[in-house]
Parts: C-alpha cells; structure tokens; sequence
C-alpha cells in the first residue's frame, strides 16, 4: 500500500472540507476543552519528522565528507535546488542518513511525486518511513495544521474517522505543549500521544498505507 500520488488538477470535495473542520473541532473540544484557533486544512505536509543527517566520516573518504557537509549546509541556507544535486550521489551510494536529507528536499521543492521516490529509496536504504500524515505549517504567514489528503475520501484512501482524529489530535499536542523540532516527542508527548482512544487502530492504518508514525516503520 502507498499514498496516492498529487494531482495539481483534483481537489478535495467540499464534503473533506467540512468534515476535516468538524473533526478538528470535536479533537480540540474533547481532548483539550478549547476551541481550535488555528486553521486545519487537507494538503501535502512538508515537514518531516526524520532525523537530521549525522555525517558517519568512518563511511566516507574525506572529498566525500566534504560534499556532504556542503549539502546540509545548503538546505540549511534553504537552497534546496542545489541540496538535491549534491546529494543525488549519495543516495545512489544508498547512504542513509543523506537520504533522509534528500527526501526531505524533495519535499521542500514540493516534487508532485516525492513519496513514490521515498518509498523506492526506503526500500534498498532503511525501513524508516518519510510520508507524514500531518504537519503545523506556515503557510502565507498563517500557522495551519495540515493533514495530508491521502487520508480524505475525495482523493485517498477514506481514513477511518479515528485515523483523521488521531492525527489531528497529534499536531494540537505538538502546538499545546511547545515542542521543538530538536525533540518533537519528549516523554510527557508520548504518553499524552499513547492516551489517545483508538490509537493502536489508528497507527496501524497508517504504517499500512505508508505515513510516518512517531511508533517507526510498518507492522
């Protein structure tokens, strides 16, 4: 099973929407007793969750070091364009840990089909999975909750109810308790995340269907 490619072309229905904002709604008032202040739209997540690269010099000559240390210094400069040319080498050397770091350019520059080459590049460097189900985002200087519209009925798979609410349930976790992108899933997270009614069914449905899951790879 994987997430169904993006169509620039096809858009969620009004019935996705409406029912994204009354599920938004019942997770904020059930499991945080307050309305939700911030925007909850269906989209393609950007963020990752994926670890930073660590270099691994015992792998790499130095030359190789060097280009490697280069890339990250690209895509932390945000010049994402020239980050995928320079860690294109490294990915055919199926070097993990600048993969994660390819994928996430990938997802930066917005490729209509990044998931499908995760994927392909999961399958032959690490069991990790790269798609995530839901992101808190920027987006023209408004802060969103985006939940990938893989999980809709209009242009996925038809999520479950507690799938779409499990996810959402996450991000208002991260903005509730003011967690950093250094340790996104600190321990008071966890069991907060674990509380979560139907969270096994809910994990599970989206290892089956390729999103990340702070839980790891696919059972």
């Amino acid at each position: 099973m994987g997430v169904r490619r993006f169509n620039i072309h096809e858009q969620i229905s009004k019935a996705d929407e409406e029912y994204l904002s009354r599920l938004a709604a019942e997770v904020s008032g059930c499991h945080f007793r307050a309305p939700n202040l911030i925007a909850v739209r269906w989209g393609i997540p950007s963020a990752s969750e994926a670890d930073e690269p660590k270099l691994q010099p015992g792998q790499l000559t130095k030359a190789q070091l060097e280009a490697l240390e280069l890339a990250v210094t690209l895509f932390v400069k945000q010049n994402y364009q020239e980050a995928r040319a320079a860690l294109e080498p490294f990915v055919e050397m199926n070097h993990e840990e600048a993969s994660k770091l390819y994928i996430k350019v990938l997802q930066k520059l917005r490729v209509p089909d990044w998931d499908k080459i995760a994927r392909r590049i999961n399958r032959v460097s690490t069991d990790t999975l790269f798609v995530p189900a839901g992101s808190t985002e920027v987006i023209e200087g408004q802060k969103v909750f985006l939940i990938h519209q893989g999980l809709s009925k209009s242009l996925g798979h038809d999520a479950p109810r507690c799938v779409i609410k499990y996810v959402i349930h996450h991000e208002m976790l991260h903005e509730h308790l003011g967690t950093c992108a250094e340790n996104p899933h600190p321990p008071l997270f966890r069991r907060l995340d674990r509380s979560f009614p139907e969270r096994a069914r809910s994990v599970q449905w989206l290892q089956k269907y390729s999103f990340s899951t702070i839980d790891g790879g696919r059972q």
